[in-house]
């Protein structure tokens, strides 16, 4: 006989619980088991990198907040600067190419006078990151229509003699200069800019000196306004004052006697400190110490541009690759009191000038002017009738 075993009644669906006990793993168990701690080293390497980004940030908040409260005090456009000069600027240097004229003044309170010792022309491209300095003799003949004749540094102070009687034309030295110098480098020159001996010592010093080869042994000194140059020959590190007395250097006093050097060869002492000035102040210790180049600036430099147009100068070329910076020494034939400048040197700067101006790239071979004539070889065209 069939027994029927009754089924166990059946559950519904909703009634039905997941077993107590169950060999499938939980994601959310397994992803919270199996994600990965991050390395301590690699967060402090991380809470470094940002605390180095927020101190950056930091530290160009300051400087810029440093610079914008000294840039002022060296403008000649502005209120409170050392001129007050009106004029409406209208060059945007991040953008647009500009020429100026560079001097540098030796101006002490022991001496009565200037002495205008640095005389430059240059010109700067935003896009092409390429510049030129042209160094003109101080002694050089100098003679063009409304001016002269008359050696190249006197003019400077004579304009500001001029100015101070309310003789001279432009509105003050610097722009008197720049019209000259404008017509003589046959070049529309958009500022002028002057520093002082103590502000080159300074700015030297803030940037740790410079690392020069001296080309000869110098000595000379003057009782009278304390100079005393006493250089050895040989790659040395120079300090501010010792840089000052390269380039100031021409003759000898001592015993026993160094030799004499040319104004030709201060100028091309001068270029070589400039390169080597640009260099440290790119490097990074040079960018540490920008606080103590504002300040030698600000007391012994002035330009006829407003705080943003230094600013923005000095933001699009600090990164200038040191190559593309050409300098240009004008040299020529002493003939006592002048120097005879050399036609064709001259004009190979000219056309350096005007070759940044409208953009075009210069060559080393170009600037060095290897196709350019001796001095020696040259016959000045502009000597005055005896």
């Amino acid at each position: 006989m069939k027994v029927n075993t009754p089924l166990p009644p059946r559950q519904s669906q909703h009634s039905k619980s997941r077993p107590k006990s169950s060999s499938k793993p939980n994601p959310r168990a397994r992803s919270k088991s199996t994600k990965k701690k991050m390395p301590t080293w690699l967060k402090a390497m991380l809470t470094g990198i940002i605390l180095l980004v927020l101190t950056g940030i930091g530290i160009a908040s300051y400087l810029v907040l440093y610079a914008n409260n000294k840039l002022p005090t060296i403008s000649t456009l502005e209120k409170g600067g050392v001129g007050n000069q009106v004029v409406v600027p209208t060059l945007a240097p991040q953008t647009e190419p500009f020429s100026f004229v560079l001097m540098g003044v030796d101006y002490r309170e022991e001496l009565p006078g200037m002495r205008t010792d640095v005389v430059m022309v240059g010109a700067m491209h935003p896009e092409t990151k390429e510049a030129v300095l042209v160094s003109l003799p101080r002694d050089t003949y100098f003679s063009i229509p409304g001016y002269g004749p008359d050696k190249l540094n006197h003019f400077y102070p004579n304009f500001h003699s001029l100015h101070k009687k309310g003789k001279l034309d432009s509105p003050t030295p610097m722009e008197e200069m720049k019209v000259m110098l404008g017509k003589y480098m046959d070049l529309d020159i958009d500022h002028a800019m002057e520093i002082n001996f103590q502000g080159f010592v300074q700015v030297v010093d803030a940037l740790g000196g410079v690392s020069m080869n001296v080309d000869q042994d110098m000595c000379y000194r003057d009782r009278a306004d304390g100079t005393n140059i006493k250089l050895k020959a040989g790659q040395q590190d120079l300090s501010g004052q010792e840089a000052l007395d390269l380039v100031r250097y021409r003759k000898s006093n001592c015993s026993p006697r160094t030799p004499e050097t040319t104004d030709e060869d201060r100028n091309v002492r001068q270029n070589a400190v400039l390169q080597e000035l640009v260099g440290n102040m790119q490097s990074l210790g040079g960018f540490s110490k920008v606080t103590d180049i504002i300040d030698a600036l600000a007391d012994n430099f002035k330009i006829d541009m407003t705080s943003t147009q230094i600013r923005d100068s000095f933001t699009t070329y600090i990164d200038i690759n040191r190559n593309n910076i050409h300098y240009v020494s004008v040299g020529g034939d002493w003939k006592s009191p002048y120097i005879y400048i050399n036609e064709e040197k001259l004009a190979l700067a000219k056309q350096l000038l005007k070759d940044v101006m409208d953009g075009k790239s210069i060559t080393p071979e170009q600037a060095a002017g290897e196709n350019v004539a001796n001095s020696s070889e040259s016959t000045p065209s502009s000597a005055p009738s005896r």
